[in-house]
């Protein structure tokens, strides 16, 4: 596991964290006027990216992925200079011992790797869903905060900046929304989860 491959992990999930607000966008039935006929839609905008970068909880949040993530590479290299110091090691000793006493012990080194990759694979897991836990509770908070604000300015559909081409600065709630959430939430925890611990939560669930 390359230092390049946490990096994308870390900035993929920094990434979806920060449009997390994206997968909840909400929108309110257009009331219906006393005619009966439907209201022209009012569409409201938020800078899903601005407010997971400037609210408290986004800031805590990524502050913690990032050190994780940085333990794990340091463990990661650590084992790789321990693995690489055993392979040096019986390199050293080829002379000394019988090809089948010497192919045993490749082949022990070789599944000693195998168990590495794979233990470390299963904590860069941990730490993904460990992520996506995080953004699902920043998650969770944004939708009533959304659907209050679009019920305090009539608004019947809500989008995210990066859908937006031009236009709308006067109908832009980041900042309120960011207010709120702040109030709402300024820290979640974020934890490693295995897919053990993972398919328990969801067996609770069910």
């Amino acid at each position: 596991m390359k230092r390049n491959q946490f990096v994308s992990r870390v900035t993929a999930a920094m990434a979806a964290l920060a449009f997390v607000a994206a997968t909840s966008m909400a929108t309110v039935p257009a009331r219906a006027a006393e005619d009966g006929a439907a209201k022209p839609a009012v569409i409201l905008i938020v800078n899903t990216e601005q407010l997971f970068a400037q609210s408290k909880v986004g800031q805590s949040i990524r502050k913690q992925a990032q050190a994780q993530a940085k333990e794990l590479q340091a463990e990661n290299e650590k084992k790789s200079k321990e693995m690489e110091a055993e392979a040096k090691k019986l390199g050293d000793q080829r002379a000394l011992l019988s090809q089948s006493e010497f192919q045993k012990k490749v082949e022990a080194l070789q599944k000693k790797d195998r168990q590495l990759q794979a233990t470390m694979q299963e904590k860069s897991q941990a730490f993904q869903i460990g992520t996506q836990q995080a953004r699902a509770k920043v998650q969770a908070a944004l939708r009533p905060i959304f659907v209050d604000i679009m019920k305090e300015r009539g608004g019947t559909v809500l989008l995210d900046q990066s859908v937006v081409l031009a236009g709308g600065v006067d109908l832009d709630v980041t900042q309120e929304a960011l207010k709120r959430l702040n109030e709402k939430l300024d820290d979640v925890k974020v934890e490693p989860v295995s897919m053990a611990e993972l398919q328990k939560q969801q067996q609770g669930k069910n």
